[in-house]
């Protein structure tokens, strides 16, 4: 069996083809589990093009099915026929797991889900999410400068662009500091905080809003996965008030990571920007936005 996945706005579509065995099942747990500690939180199972399932193939369709169930994210699966088909009512499960015909519908529900409504008006759930096509990547109708930046340079630039916001907005100076900590990620750690590299900003603000898009020229945040990771266990530790445990997530560090670097900048982040904190497959822009309603 192959797995595949594809990307509908912000929905993940695994499409499987072939025959889903002892040997192949697990393929997709694997991706299901990449992509929502990639921050995704809609699924759709595509099993148009699968031709055969047995009982292994059976229990990963649960596990999946459970594990977004516990997560409150919606999944469904389309295009079972056949054999596929057969098993899954000789197992006694049509009533179990949420199965529609045809792949349009699926996507139909799951747009109906609330889950865009929630990314363009406020959301919930506390991740990085990573998607070429979200929304706030859509950079029509922003103001965009390019700069060439050191680090010295970093907090005057934000300041630059803060004045372009109505002094309306609440938090003013939380604001500014917010972008401040986003361009100088981009200086440092992109661009190696090399003058002669690029730092491309988009922006736009109103009374009710901030949307800001950074891009530097560096190799891209690698390590998404495995921070959503640690951050979910941080605040989960935070949540239960176990502080013992929370010890053990202060900071988040990889091979490149210097001494002063602990991922506070995106743990704030995620708690700021209320609309969400999006970066593209290639990890070098991240996208941003917050509500003030």
């Amino acid at each position: 069996m192959t797995c595949t996945s594809k990307r509908h706005n912000s929905i993940v579509i695994f499409i499987l083809e072939g025959e889903m065995d002892l040997y192949s099942a697990s393929i997709l747990k694997t991706e299901f589990d990449k992509q929502r500690t990639a921050g995704f939180r809609r699924f759709l199972i595509d099993c148009g093009e699968l031709s055969y399932i047995d009982s292994s193939g059976v229990g990963v369709l649960i596990s999946v099915f459970t594990t977004a169930h516990r997560m409150k994210a919606p999944l469904f699966l389309c295009g079972i026929h056949g054999t596929v088909r057969s098993v899954i009512e000789y197992t006694k499960l049509t009533g179990f797991l949420p199965m529609v015909e045809a792949r349009e519908e699926a996507l139909s529900l799951l747009a109906a889900s609330g889950t865009d409504s929630e990314k363009q008006e406020g959301y919930d759930e506390k991740w990085i999410l990573q998607d070429d096509n979200h929304p706030l990547l859509k950079r029509e109708g922003m103001l965009h400068k390019d700069f060439h930046l050191d680090l010295k340079k970093v907090r005057h630039l934000s300041q630059l662009i803060v004045q372009k916001a109505p002094t309306e907005i609440r938090d003013f100076n939380l604001l500014e500091q917010q972008i401040s900590e986003l361009v100088k990620n981009g200086v440092r750690h992109g661009n190696k905080n090399d003058p002669n590299k690029k730092i491309g900003v988009w922006f736009r603000f109103s009374t009710h809003s901030a949307h800001l898009i950074v891009e530097d020229e560096g190799e891209g945040f690698r390590n998404i996965g495995e921070w959503n990771s640690f951050y979910a266990k941080k605040r989960e530790a935070f949540e239960k008030h176990d502080f013992e445990e929370m010890m053990n997530y202060v900071s988040f560090r990889t091979s490149t990571s210097r001494d002063d670097d602990g991922g506070n900048a995106l743990f704030a982040a995620v708690e700021f920007w209320n609309r969400g904190v999006v970066f593209t497959e290639a990890g070098n822009c991240v996208a941003v936005a917050r509500s003030y309603d």
